[in-house]
């Protein structure tokens, strides 16, 4: 019985770095289909989803279930829609323990027509953030200051 009910998901990499400081390395499953968009689900859709803790299972293989709002950011794989234009704004992002990532926001928007503010203020909870190959998804609210560069 329970085997019918069971949904069919792929496992995605995951590193939690949490505001205490812990960092969870493991993997997060994702559901085929995304409840509010056409594709597959995204760890960002699981980051979005209402409910207050994300599952995730450890490297060790623990099941751990992580309050969202403790995450500072996470490094995971972020596909952008490829027929979007995006603009860059080269940033550093510090958190209120002193850690600071730099990067670059990719922003859906004319460059003549970006302000800072108002992406920040604005949109999700996590946004995205890419510096060389890695990409973060980063919790607006757990920012000390950014800093255009």
């Amino acid at each position: 019985m329970a085997d019918s009910l069971r949904v069919e998901k792929r496992e995605e990499p995951v590193s939690l770095f949490m505001a205490d400081g812990i960092i969870f390395d493991g993997r997060v499953h994702l559901a085929q289909y995304a409840m509010y968009h056409s594709g597959e689900q995204t760890v960002l859709d699981l980051l979005m989803d209402k409910n207050p803790f994300l599952p995730m299972h450890s490297r060790g293989g623990e099941f751990h279930l992580v309050q969202k709002k403790m995450i500072s950011h996470l490094r995971c794989e972020i596909n952008l829609p490829e027929e979007l234009e995006y603009s860059e704004m080269e940033v550093r992002i510090s958190s209120p323990g002193n850690e600071a990532l730099q990067g670059k926001l990719k922003i859906d928007r004319p460059e003549n027509s970006i302000r800072l503010t108002d992406y920040i203020n604005g949109g999700n909870e996590f946004f995205p953030l890419f510096s060389g190959g890695i990409a973060y998804l980063v919790n607006r609210s757990l920012i000390r200051d950014i800093v255009q560069l």
